[in-house]
C-alpha cells in the first residue's frame, strides 16, 4: 500500500480534489489518480491498493477565500474582496470579478489557495505514514511569491517620471514636500505605481516619500523599494538611513526590524482645540 508522494502526484491530487463532479481514489500501486467510479467491483473502503483522496467540497473553498480577504492588508481590496463574498448565489463568480479589479492580487490568491491545499495533501499522507508506522514527513516552507520581476519594472527615477510622482504624492495627502525621488515601480505596461524619495545630509539619508497607489497596495512593493534603495547605497557613502513612520503604516515595522532599522525616537502629537 505504501506510495511516495512526488510532486508529480500532488499536482495530480490538486487537480482531482477541486473537481466536484466525481469521486477520485489513489491506485497505490501505480501511484495514479483515478475516477472511482473506473473500478469495477471497488468496495467502499476501497480495499488495500486504493485509498481515497482528500476531501475537498466547495464550503472549504469559500473558508479559503474569507481568511484569504481577512488577512489582505489593503483596505480597499479587503473590504472589495469581503463584500463579494456576502453575495449568496454566485459567490465564487463574484470573488473573482473582484480579483481581477486589483493587479497583482490574482496571483497571490492563486498562491495562498495552492500553499493551503498543499498542506491538506501533506497532512493526508502524514496520516497514512502513522497507519503505516513510518515517520511523519516535514511541512513545506511557506512558500513566497516573487512578483516584482515577473510583474513590475523597478528602475531609476527619471525627469518624465515627475507628474506622476507629485500627481501620486497630492493624491496620498502628504502634508510635506517630495523629496529627490530615487527609485520608481511601474507595471510591465508601464502604469505608474509608486516611488521612493530621499533626502540627503552628508552621510546620513531619510526616507521621506515610500508611496504606492491604493490598489497596489499589501503585495509588498513598498518594502522591495526600500530593499532596493539600500542595495543602491552599498556603493554609497552612507553612514546611516533614516525613515519617519506613521502609526497607520506600523505593520510595516517588522519589515524595517528584518532589515535591521532600530527605532530611535517615538514622535506624539497633541490636537489643540
Amino acid at each position: 500500500m505504501y506510495f511516495e508522494l512526488t510532486p508529480a502526484l500532488i499536482e495530480d491530487i490538486l487537480f482531482c480534489m477541486e473537481n466536484q463532479n466525481a469521486r477520485f481514489v489513489l491506485d497505490t500501486e501505480n501511484s495514479f489518480v483515478m475516477n472511482k467510479d473506473d473500478i469495477a467491483g471497488m468496495d467502499d473502503s476501497g480495499g488495500d491498493r486504493y485509498v481515497s483522496i482528500p476531501e475537498w467540497h466547495s464550503s472549504d473553498g469559500f473558508h479559503l477565500m474569507e481568511c484569504f480577504a481577512a488577512g489582505f492588508r489593503n483596505p480597499l481590496t479587503r473590504d472589495a474582496l469581503q463584500a463579494s463574498l456576502e453575495r449568496g448565489r454566485g459567490v465564487f463568480r463574484a470573488f473573482k470579478a473582484a480579483l481581477t479589479k486589483f493587479p497583482g492580487v490574482e496571483k497571490h490568491w492563486f498562491a495562498f489557495k495552492r500553499r493551503k491545499m498543499r498542506r491538506t495533501i501533506i497532512a493526508w499522507y502524514n496520516a497514512l505514514r502513522e497507519q503505516w508506522n513510518m515517520e511523519k514527513i516535514g511541512g513545506e516552507p511557506d512558500e513566497t511569491e516573487d512578483l516584482f520581476p515577473e510583474d513590475f519594472i523597478f528602475r531609476a527615477y527619471e525627469a518624465k517620471d515627475a507628474e506622476a510622482v507629485n500627481a501620486l504624492h497630492n493624491t496620498c495627502g502628504k502634508p510635506h514636500d517630495v523629496g529627490d525621488p530615487v527609485l520608481v515601480v511601474e507595471t510591465a505596461s508601464h502604469d505608474f505605481v509608486g516611488f521612493i524619495a530621499v533626502k540627503r545630509q552628508e552621510t546620513a539619508l531619510s526616507i521621506c516619500n515610500l508611496e504606492v497607489c491604493p490598489e497596489y497596495r499589501g503585495l509588498g512593493i513598498g518594502s522591495e523599494l526600500c530593499s532596493r534603495l539600500i542595495q543602491t547605497l552599498e556603493q554609497e557613502h552612507v553612514s546611516k538611513v533614516y525613515i519617519e513612520l506613521p502609526v497607520e503604516f506600523e505593520g510595516f515595522s517588522r519589515f524595517l526590524y528584518r532589515s535591521s532599522f532600530k527605532p530611535v525616537a517615538t514622535r506624539y502629537r497633541l490636537e489643540m482645540q
